[in-house]
């Protein structure tokens, strides 16, 4: 058979970068799902095992300090040696360490996988952002980043219910109607183990489309015309083929203002936000009277509805910046705004009288929070230019902080004076947040571009 010719020079760019976010789109969701399925299962899981509360809380921040520690290490892999391999470990290592959370025979067992889960997970989003630097024009960069959180907030929104339904599957199918004992005693696995197991299986099988039909760069595809290429490329500098960090470079990452401040920004975030993924069942049961059980759709829609904010503001940002070419006004904007709205919306919570109106204001909050979240994250991308993904992996670790001291700090804190106190806690973190923009810019890299430059061109010469 004759070769294919290639296509004229003047051909319609091709499509496969919307291929690439297809990958990232589910990858989001994954990774968002199998961190939130446990507090649908936090009842079974402490009626098993005989955990407390308090002890559940720092089973939740295990996972997130081993995920915040390791975030560099995973992102630097990731621009040191491509994000393909480096994304395919991470998500393998996750969907081992899912499955293993339903084999936990007790606290210290369930603390340990959920820390290797962390280790496991770190590095996601910032390779996430490694590919979105190699596929991506960089005027679509905020609308794809409120993409990757709109199917991120979903896949949290959708895990209570998935995980509800799997459940109530394996219940039916083992005649278990509630936990048993753990396997420590040698009792058959019930239903929420099941579920854990499943879960892992899924990451899976992303892993087998995603090895066979991801190429890491534009000119490394096939199907990928010169077209497309030329659309990507166009606006960025020369890109360096063997991606090395000065120690000059790695000094300036620990002291640019930009990262800094987006670093403070996501620990006051994520320390709200985990509030959904952590305490919300446990506060419509204990405040409001709705059991784990019928509580899937109420704790998922504040996620569900901040999936579309995230998406929708990473739109306005785009399309703005680029009629404008006010590229701070117009990512500050979304953010700002979203926090202080999200600060009111929390300390209003304290005034509801029903589930109902408690669930329209904690839809409320996380939309608003989560309005920012495509124009923060085309920001780091932005500021990372080259090292993306280091850059991301720098934000991921100090951002997770607030995701990891919520949940045993916020279990004290309603235990000792009660859930008024700890929503007034979101509110005034939410307030920290807003302030953090008026200390980035979104225009400069955190690395020195000339002596970058040079650098590349010694590197690409040898």
């Amino acid at each position: 058979m004759a070769p294919t010719p290639p296509p004229p020079a003047d051909a319609a760019p091709t499509r496969v970068r919307f291929k690439v976010m297809f990958f990232l789109c589910v990858l989001s969701f994954l990774t968002y799902f199998d961190r939130q399925c446990i507090t649908r299962a936090q009842g079974d899981i402490q009626h098993a095992l005989n955990i407390s509360s308090i002890q559940m809380g720092w089973v939740f921040a295990a996972f997130w300090f081993a995920y915040a520690f390791f975030e560099i290490p995973g992102g630097w892999l990731g621009d040191r040696y491509g994000a393909k391999g480096t994304l395919l470990r991470i998500v393998i290592a996750w969907s081992i360490l899912t499955a293993l959370t339903g084999a936990a025979t007790g606290i210290f067992t369930l603390l340990l996988w959920r820390f290797l889960f962390g280790v496991g997970e770190a590095g996601a989003y910032p390779n996430m952002a490694r590919v979105q630097s190699n596929w991506l024009p960089i005027l679509a960069r905020a609308r794809a980043g409120g993409m990757l959180w709109l199917m991120a907030r979903w896949g949290a929104a959708f895990a209570p219910l998935i995980f509800g339904s799997l459940t109530r599957f394996y219940d039916g199918l083992l005649g278990t109607e509630a936990p048993g004992p753990n396997l420590a005693h040698g009792a058959e696995p019930v239903a929420w183990r099941f579920s854990f197991w499943t879960a892992g299986v899924i990451g899976v099988v992303w892993c087998l489309f995603f090895y066979y039909s991801f190429r890491e760069k534009p000119q490394d595809d096939p199907g990928c015309n010169q077209a497309e290429r030329d659309l990507i490329a166009a606006g960025r500098p020369p890109q360096v083929e063997k991606h090395t960090m000065a120690k000059s470079e790695w000094k300036a990452l620990f002291q640019t203002r930009s990262l800094w401040a987006i670093g403070i920004l996501y620990i006051c975030n994520s320390f709200g936000w985990s509030f959904y993924v952590s305490w919300a069942p446990k506060y419509l049961k204990e405040v409001h009277g709705v059991e784990f059980a019928k509580s899937e759709i109420m704790s998922g829609l504040p996620l569900f509805f901040g999936g579309i904010s995230c998406l929708v503001g990473g739109l306005l940002s785009d399309y703005l910046v680029r009629r404008t070419g006010r590229k701070w006004l117009f990512r500050a904007l979304f953010p700002i705004c979203g926090y202080a709205t999200a600060a009111l919306a929390m300390f209003a919570i304290r005034f509801t009288d029903s589930p109902g109106e408690a669930t329209v204001l904690l839809c409320i909050a996380n939309s608003a929070g989560d309005f920012g979240q495509g124009a923060n994250w085309a920001t780091i991308v932005d500021i990372g230019g080259r090292y993306a993904g280091v850059a991301a992996g720098f934000i991921n670790m100090v951002g997770n902080a607030g995701n990891y001291l919520q949940p045993p700090i916020g279990a004290w804190v309603f235990s000792t004076f009660g859930w008024n106190v700890l929503f007034g806690v979101y509110a005034t973190m939410y307030i920290v947040a807003a302030g953090m923009w008026f200390f980035v810019d979104p225009n400069r890299h955190f690395y020195d571009d000339a002596a970058r430059e040079g650098r590349a061109g010694e590197l690409n010469a040898q």
